[in-house]
């Protein structure tokens, strides 16, 4: 995972926002079991031990300091009947995925009933096997044993990792830790809840409007709909004095360059930011979407974005004008780096195919602590409003140029977020093109700028993108694969033009 150009730890305001609210949970240690096989009667049984031993103290070197729990038996088996007693056990006591080990060749009827099992209990699957000393006899004919197996795997549509890989080898670790990664990942998902602020959608947003039922069967993610009222009148437990320390918490940092809002617009939409994370600290919410327009503005006096900005800081993923695709865009992301990608809803709105850039856009609702190093940030009203009538603009909107380096950018796409479009790119040194928060993407990689924004032309995917700090679509892959989330191809050949193609099925 490529990570450079660092960005502070912390928001601007976040000390003083957790001394008012509710902690966000920490959650537990992920469990993943490892299962060692082989077969006693034609190879070397007491080597396949060792080797599964020697991996039980490499797994858990590589995974140490880390979030995962390695829950492993003591013996390999021969037998399915003791595989499937194994799994059980390692079910009953919170396993979420599991690491079958290849000590030696085994029985095939373990590929059958063991797959049958793992597709009953949707339960993830890293099959590890290892090359082995050549020159004498096959002593344990790993590999083969892994293809066997994997056959009847796929063919009872186990969605499985593999790795051939040699104990002490570093790739091996890195290989081990990814799917650890995405097993916790999808494990936090299931049963998850997200906040989901507002009465129904912004107006005309369609590609913001989720098939719940369709996202709770994939991700096991469930959305809560709350209403504004609830919001901010849990907010009244906040005193003036508490939101004006904040406030100042915000336009006295030192990289606070400019302030136009209204000490009564930034209390508002700080009420806002303050209740929802009350809310999700005290009931266990691990995203949230809220809907900031028409209601924000008309009903209640402030906008959402710079609300959204701290809600980020604070590590709750929070995704603009309720859009529950981008919001489950953002809790990949957020889930498979452990939160380091801290990620921020966009729109594409500036393509230089000349440069190969694409420009990311959006009012203001990000993270403090993405801004460019060297920059200052501003506290705004709402510049699109500003565009109708600067006088009734309100705020606060935190504008800024976003942090140079690799980002991941990815869309799961609605209704269902059963698709994905996702590509690796750099942030480098641009003007501010569009007030808001800004930065200009080269892609990495072999599609460029404007192959991009013509395969997204063609198919006509969602206008909001997620970006992301590092580059980690291999993990985002990874952990697709095993929610089953198609990635849809780049097609288009370039050149500003094309034709509209269907979704890959």
């Amino acid at each position: 995972m490529k990570r450079s150009f660092p960005i502070p730890a912390k928001g601007v305001a976040a000390d003083a926002i957790s001394a008012l609210v509710t902690p966000l949970p920490r959650p537990a240690p992920t469990k993943i079991g490892l299962i060692g096989v082989g077969l006693k009667m034609h190879f070397v049984w007491k080597d396949a031990v060792a080797n599964y031993q020697r991996a039980q103290r490499m797994i858990r070197q590589a995974w140490k300091g880390a979030p995962f729990e390695l829950v492993a038996p003591t013996e390999c088996y021969e037998s399915a009947e003791d595989v499937l007693a194994a799994a059980n056990k390692l079910l009953s006591e919170g396993v979420s995925g599991i690491i079958l080990f290849h000590g030696s060749y085994t029985a095939g009827e373990i590929g059958s009933q063991f797959g049958r099992w793992l597709g009953d209990h949707r339960m993830p699957l890293l099959s590890w096997a290892f090359p082995e000393p050549v020159g004498g006899r096959l002593t344990a004919n790993s590999l083969c044993c892994q293809n066997f197996l994997l056959n009847a795997f796929h063919r009872l549509e186990v969605q499985y990792h593999w790795l051939f890989k040699a104990i002490d080898d570093p790739a091996a670790a890195e290989h081990l830790s990814r799917f650890a990664r995405c097993v916790r990942a999808r494990a936090r998902m299931v049963g998850g809840k997200l906040l989901h602020l507002g009465s129904g959608r912004v107006p005309g947003f369609y590609d913001a409007e989720a098939d719940e039922l369709a996202v709770f069967k994939r991700f096991g993610l469930r959305f809560d709909r709350v209403d504004f009222v609830q919001a901010f009148g849990h907010a009244k437990k906040f005193t003036d004095a508490q939101l004006r320390s904040v406030m100042k918490a915000i336009v006295n940092a030192p990289n606070c360059g400019f302030n136009n809002v209204s000490e009564a617009q930034f209390f508002q939409t700080l009420r806002l930011a303050l209740g929802v994370l009350d809310i999700a600290g005290q009931q266990n919410y691990i995203g949230t979407a809220i809907r900031c327009w028409p209601d924000l503005w008309d009903h209640w006096g402030c906008a959402a974005d710079g609300a959204l900005s701290l809600i980020n800081d604070q590590g709750l993923p929070a995704a603009d004008e309720t859009d529950m695709n981008g919001l489950i865009s953002m809790m990949a992301m957020h889930l498979v780096t452990e939160g380091t990608a801290v990620s921020t809803l966009m729109d594409i709105s500036l393509l230089d195919p000349r440069k190969n850039r694409i420009g990311f856009w959006h009012c203001g609702g990000s993270a403090t602590r993405l801004v460019r190093a060297g920059t200052k940030f501003e506290t705004r009203r709402h510049s699109i409003m500003e565009n109708a009538d600067e006088k009734t603009a309100v705020g606060m909107l935190v504008e800024s140029l976003l942090a140079l380096g690799p980002v991941t950018v990815t869309r799961y796409l609605a209704p269902d977020s059963a698709h994905a479009l996702l590509f690796e790119g750099d942030i480098v040194k641009s003007p501010m093109a569009f007030r808001g928060a800004y930065a200009e993407v080269v892609p990495v990689g072999p599609a460029s700028a404007d192959q991009i924004m013509g395969t997204i032309l063609d198919k006509g995917l969602d206008h909001h993108w997620v970006m992301g700090r590092g580059h980690f679509a291999t993990d985002l892959r990874a952990l697709n694969h095993l929610l089953k989330v198609v990635e849809e191809p780049m097609t288009n050949p370039g050149g500003g033009h094309g034709f509209s193609t269907p979704r890959t099925t």
